[in-house]
This record gives structure tokens, sequence and C-alpha cells, in this order.
């Protein structure tokens, strides 16, 4: 358990007093006064949780359903025994059943797990919110149409008042009214109309006199004639006043059947006003979610104060790891103190839910138990003097400090002989060491500097002061104790030289030699600090160009692998279009010379020729235009035509746009130069077909063909011409002959076929063709 006052010495209740003022309610603010830390993992970490979930929930809107709400203990007891509410009342309660069922709506969706398992035991009855939102205004009163009885009461009262205050218009308007009367205006007496009347003349008016002026001067009098008007009013106001008593009544008596149901909403809701209270705070210390553990591990990076805003000096903080005990030493308003207290209350802070305001991932150790010794404890009740009163508290530390304590100890040593002081500290810090606890010490002894470097797993730190300026820094540097600069700060404020070097010179030699050293490591240490930050400065540099330029890569192989994509995708397109034209155009050329007893007409031939030739390749408009070729294109040059990734020859230009002949196969394409890519190795397979006329080559062409005697490769080249030839003026078969021979050019011949792609079928000759000299072609 953490004693209330090491919460009050960390200031841990003006921690709470700023959440509070972030709640919404006074539901939330009661659960902010009444925070505590726990030591429970398990219980911390789902408080961070929360807090977490709250933070983001908020980046898309404040609950601001919560706002307005009133704790309703002494209203919800009322009701549990009978009682009736007002109509203020009851629109408070309208307000919780409102804001539970928003709630619920609020944290739906399941991105807020443990809010949404918060909220899932609020009940929720729309009926009578919705009811009691009928019947109570805004403002807390009943409306007019809470029950058609109640308005047909009110809509009978609003006539009696109108017609009283037309006679009593009429009245005091009258010439003959108005010089008996005080002042000419209506006014009201015990709920009833009346008109002052001077007193002299109070026996020219009949009715009821219910009220006279201070000064006796004015009698307020109720005129004959409106008696009976007021009374009927009045009776019709008691028949009101029984209906809202019975509305009232209505209403509270279902409410006094919820009565636990409402108390429940109330506490949940006051929780959640509670954790969104801690959302607001991280936002508003730009506060992070430390990484607990177990272990007694601190490991703070560029820690603040909580309490001072941007005036707090961050600080980075270590224990637990390398060492257990810290010994802080410096001058006086150096801070000392500022960072016994940040650590205490950021450890605190952590162990409550809250997020820190320090650096990310720094490390936060939950403790069974902190101690704290800071300040003045002198006590003139109990006849204690400073010393003796640190020394009773820190008897007590000693006592109960164990392997889960933190010890905070300010000054430690101070208040009595230094000597003795040292020897005390020296033996408490020991004993705390054994005991296995975490401890963080201030003090001005010199020897518990020296007992930092001699003893394992205990640690020097100093809080930093400028001799120049004569102000501290408050910045905390660990592995090196602090210098008091007292011969410094007396020069500066104009002691003699002299003086002070006397002073120096009383210093024993061991003592002048410890601080010269620890003047010299400081120096060091300043010089290694500032490289050090450049150094570090120059890495975030590098490794933020790195991270461009990574990203830059990436962005460019997006970019490439994307134009590719659409590339090959438009080439496929384009290359399906070509080949069904020209599949389509073929089978008519086919059909045409199919009918071998009617030759076709010239001018069909031609047709069928020209939408051949006339095929081509469309250019994308947004491909980029290449610039001038470096190799003129010529006829017969073997060329890669880019757009559909297709090889042939040039037959030569084609028309006025300056589009060349290509011939792929046994397709011809009409493409324009700069889509053309001149093949520095043209593979020869004879001489390229000119573009004969498709009437002489169908007139002419053979049926078969004679390649015996030659080798396989050249026997192939010109089979492979011959083909295409047949193919384009539709013959359906063919005989190759290679001859029997060996047999090696029927094989070459044969093989070569199995991979032509209009070739249906094939076979060797008979006996009177040929044999197996002869190998028979049937085109698809």
């Amino acid at each position: 358990m953490i004693q209330e006052k090491v919460l009050e010495k960390l200031e841990y209740n003006k921690i709470r007093n700023i959440l509070a003022e972030l709640t919404f309610f006074e539901g939330g603010a009661a659960r902010a006064h009444a925070m505590r830390p726990v030591d429970n993992f398990e219980s911390v970490n789902k408080r961070l949780d929360e807090t977490g979930e709250a933070m983001e929930a908020l980046r898309f809107g404040e609950p601001s359903f919560l706002s307005g709400l009133k704790l309703l203990n002494r209203e919800l007891t009322k009701v549990r025994v009978g009682g009736i509410l007002t109509a203020a009342e009851l629109r408070d309660v309208y307000l919780l059943l409102y804001a539970s069922r928003m709630a619920s709506r609020y944290v739906q969706g399941g991105k807020y797990p443990l809010l949404t398992n918060l909220c899932s035991s609020l009940m929720q009855d729309r009926e009578l919110e919705q009811k009691i939102d009928r019947a109570v205004g805004e403002d807390g009163q009943l409306r007019d149409d809470a029950s058609p009885e109640l308005k047909q009461i009110r809509n009978q009262i609003n006539t009696f008042r109108i017609r009283i205050r037309e006679y009593l218009h009429n009245f005091i308007r009258s010439s003959d009214n108005q010089k008996i009367l005080q002042e000419a205006l209506i006014t009201e007496r015990d709920g009833r109309y009346v008109v002052p009347v001077k007193q002299e003349n109070r026996g020219m008016v009949k009715g009821i006199v219910h009220d006279e002026s201070a000064s006796g001067a004015t009698v307020y009098i109720e005129p004959l004639p409106v008696v009976d008007l007021n009374n009927r009013m009045r009776s019709m106001q008691m028949e009101e006043k029984r209906e809202i008593e019975r509305i009232l009544r209505s209403f509270s008596n279902a409410i006094g059947l919820m009565v636990k149901e409402l108390e429940r909403n109330q506490e949940v809701l006051a929780l959640l006003d509670f954790v969104f209270a801690r959302a607001r705070l991280a936002y508003k210390m730009n506060a992070y979610r430390p990484v607990t553990n177990m272990r007694g591990i601190l490991e703070i990076y560029r820690g603040q104060h909580p309490l001072l805003g941007q005036d707090a000096v961050p600080v980075d903080v270590e224990l637990g790891i390398e060492f257990d005990v810290l010994v802080i030493t410096g001058p006086n308003t150096g801070g000392k103190t500022v960072t016994l207290k940040t650590i205490g209350l950021l450890v605190l802070m952590t162990m409550s839910g809250l997020y820190i305001p320090a650096r990310e991932k720094s490390r936060i150790s939950i403790f069974d138990s902190i101690y704290v010794d800071i300040g003045d404890e002198q006590s003139i009740e109990q006849s204690l003097s400073t010393f003796s009163s640190h020394m009773s508290n820190i008897i007590r530390i000693l006592d109960g400090a164990d392997r889960r304590s933190l010890v905070l100890l300010d000054e430690l040593g101070a208040g009595t002989d230094p000597v003795e002081g040292s020897a005390l500290g020296h033996v408490i810090l020991d004993e705390l060491r054994a005991k296995g606890a975490k401890v963080v010490v201030t003090t001005h002894q010199s020897e518990l500097k020296n007992y930092a470097y001699q003893t394992e797993r205990v640690e020097n730190a100093c809080v930093e002061f400028d001799p120049s300026s004569l102000q501290p820094t408050y910045e905390l540097t660990t592995g090196m104790p602090g210098q008091s600069n007292a011969f410094e700060i007396a020069t500066k404020l104009g002691m003699k030289r002299k003086l002070v070097q006397k002073a120096r010179n009383l210093v024993p030699q061991r003592e002048m030699e410890v601080g010269n050293m620890i003047r010299q490591l400081k120096e060091s240490h300043y010089t290694l600090d500032k490289e050090s930050k450049e150094v570090m400065k120059i890495k975030e540099e590098l490794i933020k160009d790195r991270e461009l330029l990574h990203d830059a890569k990436q962005d460019f192989e997006l970019e490439r692998q994307e134009i590719v994509a659409r590339a090959r995708e438009e080439a496929a397109r384009e290359l399906r279009r070509v080949k069904q034209e020209a599949g389509k155009a073929l089978q008519e050329f086919k059909d045409l010379l199919k009918d071998k007893d009617k030759p076709p007409k010239w001018h069909e031939i031609e047709e069928k020729r020209q939408k051949i030739k006339n095929i081509v390749v469309h250019e994308h408009p947004d491909d980029p235009k290449p610039g001038k070729q470096d190799q003129k294109i010529r006829t017969g040059d073997y060329v890669l035509i880019k757009n559909i990734n297709q090889k042939g020859y040039v037959l030569g230009s084609h028309g006025a746009q300056g589009e060349v002949s290509i011939q792929v196969g046994s397709m011809k394409f009409n493409v324009r130069p700069e889509n053309l890519v001149k093949l520095d190795i043209p593979t020869p397979i004879g001489t390229p077909w000119r573009g004969e006329s498709f009437l002489d080559k169908a007139r002419s062409i053979s049926k078969e063909i004679d390649v015996r005697g030659q080798l396989a490769e050249d026997a192939l080249m010109e089979i492979d011409k011959y083909l295409a030839d047949a193919l384009l003026v539709g013959i359906e078969s063919v005989r190759l002959i290679h001859g029997k021979g060996t047999g090696a050019l029927r094989n070459a011949v044969q093989k070569y076929l199995k991979t032509h792609p209009q070739v249906k079928a094939f076979r060797d000759g008979l006996p009177e063709e040929g044999g197996n000299g002869v190998t028979v072609v049937e085109f698809k």
C-alpha cells in the first residue's frame, strides 16, 4: 500500500485535480479525486489500454452526451422509499437514460473492446426515456401536453386569465377610474389579479382588498366583477396541481422499479467519463504510454515533471538495469528535488493507468510500495528537529522496504555533522541495497559520491550548473558526480580573487584533486556529448535520405511495373485484333479460291488482297514518340515491330504517310518506321518474298515442292516460305518431296511440321504418291 502522505509529497493530488477538471460531470470528477495507484500488473495495463482506446475514440469526437449529467443519489433514494420527483429531477433522470443509450452507441463497432465491455452493462429504456422527454421540457417544467387532462386544464386557466386581464385593462383605461388609481397597471396578490387604488378612494371601488403598500397610501383591490373569474381560475389551478402530482407520481413509480439499474448506469457513466478524462490529460501533456514491467526497471527518456508544463526540463533516468541505487549531487536549486519528484510522480501516474510526459518506449516498473523522504519534516507538536524527523521517517522506510519497493530520499545526511551524516547515509544506502530496493537519493555529502564510485550497483549522477550565468541547467547527467561550484560563484559575485584563492588553499589536497578530476571529466563529457549530438543529427539526416531514396525506388518500381503491365495488355489486345482480322481475311480468300470450276474475278481477288494488305497495327495515342533512328530501315531488313513484339521482313514503303510494309510469316502489316527496330544480325532465310500479286501466285504455285539434295536448314527455310504462300492462296493440302536417303531430311521436315501452327495433320505418301520419300501436309 502507498500511503496518502507519500502521494501528497509527490504532488499526486494536483494530478487528481487536473484530471477532475477534464471530466464532463461530477460523477467522473468524483472518480478522479478518488483515483489511487494500483500494484497489480494486469490492472495497470488494463487501465492503460482503456486510456489508449479513449484517446483513439476522441480523435473522432467528444462524448458530449456526458455533459450536463448530475449525480442522482438523492433522487434515487427518494423514489426507492416511494417519494415523488419534481419535474426538474425527472429531466435529470431522462439525461441519464439518454446518456446510457448514447454511450452504448458511441463505443459500438468492435473498435474499442474494453470500452464496449464497460458499456455492455448499461440498461436502456427507450420508451421511458421518450415519455419523460415528451412530458418535461429542457427548462425542467412539465409541458402542457404531458397529459390530455393537463392540457385541457391549462387551456381553461389561460381562458380565464385572458378574460380577467381584458376586464381590468378596460377598467384602468377608463377616464373615470384613472383619477382614483395610484397607477394604471394590473398586478397580482396571492395569485389573484388586483389594481392599485389610492387609499382615500378605496370606497369608490367595490371589491376585495388583498393588500396595502408599506406607506398605506395604496390598497390593492380585486374588483367585484372579476372575483368570480378569479375564483374559477383558482379552482382550475388546484386541479392543475393535482394533475401534475398524478403525472409526477406515475413517473416516479416507474423509476422506482429500476433504481438499481439506474445506479449501475450512473457508476458506469462516471467511470467512462473518468477514462476519457485520462485520455484528455494524455493529449494535454503530449504524453505517451509507458512500457510496464515488474522487475524494478526504470528507463525514462526525456521525462518531464507533469506539473511544470513547458518550463519542465526533460531528464533521462535509468535504474534497475546496471545499478539499483542512484546518488544525485549538485548545487542547491539545481533541480535535484524536482528530478526526484519527477521519477516518483511518473511511476504513480503509470500505476494509475495514466500516460506519462516522456518519450515513447519509456519503461516504468510497477512497485508494491513507494517510500519518500522529501522536504522539511520538522514537527513542533512532537518536538522533533528537522534531522530527527527525517531520521524517524527513514527508520520506518528501512523497516518496510524490500525488493519490490521504490525509495526516494532527498538530502540524505543533511541537518547534522557532515562526517556523521555521511556515515549514516553510507549505512542507510547499504541496508536498502541489501534489501534489493530501488533507490534514488539526493545529497551534498562528498563521501557519498566516493561511496557510489566504490560500491557495486551504485551510480553517481549530477544536475548541471552553468557557472558563467550562475544558473542551473536542470539537466541530469548519469555516471558523474556534481560539483558545488562555490569558488566560481563567489568570484562571479565579486569576491576578491585573493580571498577565493586563499579559500581554495584551505581545501584538502585530496578533495582538490577529486574536484579537478570531476571538472576535467565534465569538460570531456561535454565535448563528447556535443560531438555525439552532431553525429546523431547526421545519422538522422542519412536515415531520412535513405528512407526517401527507398520510397522513391519503390514508387519507380511500381510505376515501371504498371507501365510494363499496361503495355503488355495493350500489345496483347492489339495482337488479338490483328490476328482476328487477318484470320477473317484469309478465310474469306480461301473461300473465294475453293471453287476451281469458277475462277474468281480479278476485282474480287484484288479486294481481298487489299483487305489483308491494309491490316495495320494501331498506334496508341499515349505512346511516347521515339527519336530519330540511328539506322535507316531499308527493303529486305529483318526488323522487330515493338508494339506487338513480332519479327518480320521489310517489303518496302506503303502509302503517302511513310508507313512500311512488313511481312510476318503469312501476314503483312503496315507499320510506322518509329515502331520498328532493325535487328543487328538478321537470320537469313533466302530471298524475301517480294509481294507478287495474289493472282499470279494463285496461278503459278504448285501443290508440291521438291527439296531433295538440300541441307536440312536450307530445305526448311524453303519449305517455310512455300507453306506461307500455299496458305495465302488457300491450298488445302500439299506434298513435300524430300526423298528417302538416310531419312535425316524426312525426320527434320516432319519435326518442323509438328510445331507449325497452321498444319492440321501430315503423313507419309502412299506408294503411288512416292512412299516415305514424300510427306503429305493438310492445313487447318
